[in-house]
């Protein structure tokens, strides 16, 4: 008897991203955090491709360094017209290319952008050409079931479907962001809370416009010393936002009343709320992420760091809470940018 040989190792692998846009049939009806809701009160939104002749949800692939967040919101606005802001993460899909290459395909919740702080921070997109995305339409779960090809895409509504009917569909999605990258403490001869970001810092501040406004961030909370206020100071002036500078998140606040800084944290994901990025310190990191890890399942809290520096300068936890009740984390995901790729360091 023979033995079949193992397939080989996939060679590359090919990124890409999209998200399952949905809304109320009932246009003037507003998404109420923990609400149960009836997949026939609800549409999703697909596309057709006529190089294929199916109907599949927006996605596309990464440009060069690109974050993945960042990939899924244009093109869902470049496929179909409509800017999103993502939710909750949905179940990756990944299926074999041809010459052993693998496909990975990053899926959001997402909901339509309506003017605001978010959209103002959006580039303009060029829609898809025709012969790639020949139309977008507006289904109900059960017709856009009847019209999806892939079984994986089956799957993921099936999956959107379930958070509806448990009330998990709208989260409040938290952000702890470490401050960009700061002139070393050895270096710099003023206060502690003067010292200011690099110019690889600067630029990190600006790329992370982007991944913030993935998330649709409307609310900026802040460490008020100067690092921190710089990192998040692109996004607030595009977005047109005054951010909440809370003295309890420096390092020293933290250090000599952990409490206070705590309370910031609980009290966020104690109730529903709009996105919200806390820019913070590394050393208070630990203390800032206790009160989310104790919302988490435990076959979430793999998404957590576990160790020393915990996140990268500008990089970003980002952590969905449920509110059926207790609150509860049903998403965990790091993201950041690729700035140290584009700029020498």
């Amino acid at each position: 008897m023979s033995r079949s040989k193992p397939s080989p190792i996939p060679s590359r692998l090919v990124r890409a991203a999209g998200s399952l846009v949905w809304r109320f049939r009932d246009h003037s009806r507003t998404p109420v955090p923990g609400e149960p809701v009836d997949a026939a009160e609800i549409e999703v939104l697909l596309v057709h491709r006529p190089r294929y002749g199916d109907w599949s949800w927006p996605k596309g692939k990464t440009e060069l360094n690109e974050p993945v967040p960042v990939a899924a919101v244009r093109e869902v606005e470049e496929e179909t017209g409509v800017a999103v802001a993502l939710g909750a993460p949905l179940t990756t899909q990944r299926y074999r290319l041809g010459a052993g290459h693998t496909k990975e395909v990053h899926y959001w919740v997402g909901r339509a952008l309506g003017p605001g702080p978010a959209l103002r921070t959006r580039r303009p997109v060029e829609a898809a050409s025709r012969r790639e995305i020949d139309s977008s339409r507006w289904m109900t779960p059960s017709r856009a079931h009847s019209q999806i090809t892939r079984r994986g895409d089956r799957r993921l509504l099936s999956e959107l479907v379930a958070r509806a009917e448990s009330g998990t569909l709208v989260t409040s999605t938290v952000t702890l962001l470490r401050h960009s990258k700061a002139v070393s403490r050895s270096s710099w001869h003023g206060e502690e809370g003067t010292r200011v970001l690099t110019r690889l810092g600067v630029r990190q501040s600006i790329d992370l416009v982007e991944l913030l406004s993935a998330f649709g961030t409307t609310e900026l909370i802040s460490s008020p010393w100067t690092r921190c206020r710089a990192t998040i100071g692109p996004y607030a002036s595009l977005a047109g936002i005054k951010p909440q500078l809370v003295d309890a998140l420096t390092e020293e606040a933290a250090r000599r009343d952990p409490d206070a800084a705590l309370a910031v944290v609980t009290d966020l994901i104690s109730r529903p709320h709009e996105p919200t990025v806390l820019c913070v310190h590394r050393p208070t990191l630990p203390l800032l992420m206790a009160p989310l890890q104790d919302a988490t399942p435990t076959q979430l809290k793999g998404g957590y760091p576990t160790e020393s520096p915990w996140l990268a300068t500008s990089e970003a936890l980002m952590v969905h809470v449920a509110h059926t009740g207790e609150p509860q984390v049903i998403g965990v995901e790091t993201h950041s940018t690729y700035t140290k790729l584009l700029v020498p360091c």
